[in-house]
């Protein structure tokens, strides 16, 4: 699927196409739904369908975060680095930072784009054209430079551009780039220093909040459905990650791993995507389909992918808040799953989304974008009791799992 569109309007040929694919509809309750957090007993009755093979198990597995063990490394540090970025590819700086530390950037030089354009450090708004390529940073300006902590996948960039003090949001290795597309060849160099701060009290150790590891079970699962369901009642994807904090606390810790709050309507998405096209910023809050736990459709939805791949490939994941609570703190539980294509939907023959059948990669990439981001103090792998291990989707697509349960404590 490609944005043909030429012109302002073609950002709104793009958007009737996302929503052409999402399958979504005004939906009614199932009969018994409620509005608000529901009581797990309400569906604990709730039976696997045929096919679906369970087992018996239960464990806790504690999980060492990509921050642990970086406190010598951070201890023994220059009082400032030269930093060379000579291409469209993330620079290993050499430098380990801590979490909750201010680090002074000053950036100079010049990139030619895609053998025309010039920019410095601080980057160039981006024109229409901008609109149909894919950045490392879709919020930040087209060559500026960037940077994140650590080089894995999940981890969300920063902008930074030719001078600005940031706050570190996690400890780790950090890494520089300039904002470019792949499409677009980049020719010439920033030069950065990058003068680190004092590190934050605590911030290494991850503060002092008890290791979830100790005060979560695989009991604390037992009137949780393993499945998440359709209106029509047909269990679909598994409950795969479980999140310990407040409202507030989940939306923050979404909004600081690059995860987007997606739209609740069609309605809602039209409206916001004229708008992104108008202001030449680019579109990913494409609305998702609605599930239901609990009897009830899911409390939050949130996405990340990149904007000209939504239509058919993203990660993305729905949430319900439960009325159990562990140390004061609400416990939401949620399926999180990789959209990378289509098939056709068993249900009925129409176009579904095809997701990646190894889940555990997006409870994963979930976790890892967390950790990235600094926002959980501690996590652990939970098999429950009847963990799944095969099954297939609501849809009729296929998954297969270890069966565990990512568990996070947000700060």
């Amino acid at each position: 699927m490609r944005w043909i569109e030429s012109g302002r309007w073609r950002g709104l040929a793009f958007l009737a196409l996302c929503v052409s694919t999402t399958g979504m509809r005004a939906e009614a309750l199932p009969p018994g739904a409620r509005s608000g957090p529901s009581q797990v007993e309400l569906s604990a009755g709730q039976t696997e369908p045929a096919g679906a093979k369970v087992e018996p198990a239960g464990k806790v597995e504690p999980i060492i975060s990509m921050r642990a063990g970086k406190a010598a490394e951070v201890a023994n540090r220059k009082k400032s680095y030269d930093v060379s970025v000579k291409e469209a590819a993330w620079v290993d700086t050499g430098i380990d930072v801590a979490a909750g530390e201010e680090l002074n950037f000053a950036a100079k030089g010049e990139f030619t784009l895609g053998g025309m354009r010039a920019v410095g450090p601080e980057g160039a708004e981006r024109g229409l054209k901008d609109l149909l390529r894919i950045f490392p940073l879709n919020s930040a300006k087209t060559g500026e430079l960037i940077g994140r902590v650590s080089s894995v996948e999940a981890s969300y960039p920063f902008a930074i551009g030719a001078e600005a003090d940031v706050t570190m949001p996690t400890t780790g290795r950090l890494f520089l780039r300039v904002n470019a597309s792949d499409d677009l060849e980049a020719t010439g160099e920033f030069k950065v220093k990058v003068k680190p701060g004092k590190a934050a009290s605590g911030a290494v150790a991850g503060g002092a909040a008890e290791d979830v590891s100790k005060v979560v079970s695989p009991g604390m699962f037992a009137g949780i459905p393993r499945r998440v369901a359709d209106q029509a009642g047909n269990a679909g994807d598994m409950v795969n990650f479980s999140l310990l904090g407040t409202k507030a606390q989940v939306e923050a810790a979404f909004k600081a791993a690059g995860w987007v709050e997606v739209d609740k309507t069609v309605a809602d998405a039209v409206v916001h995507g004229i708008l992104s096209t108008l202001s030449h910023e680019a579109y990913t809050e494409m609305p998702m389909s609605t599930l239901y736990l609990f009897g009830r459709a899911q409390d939050l939805s949130f996405a990340r992918g990149d904007p000209l791949k939504i239509a058919a490939e993203r990660h993305h994941l729905r949430l319900w808040q439960t009325e159990m609570t562990i140390g004061g703190l609400p416990v939401w539980v949620g399926s999180a799953t990789h959209d990378i294509g289509f098939e056709t939907d068993q249900r009925n023959g129409n176009v579904t989304h095809r997701i990646d059948p190894k889940v555990d990669g997006e409870r994963d990439f979930l976790l890892q974008s967390f950790d990235a981001a600094g926002v959980f103090s501690s996590a652990a792998y939970v098999t429950p009791a009847s963990p799944v291990r095969e099954a297939r989707t609501a849809t009729g697509g296929e998954f297969e799992s270890d069966g565990r349960i990512a568990v996070m404590r947000l700060k």
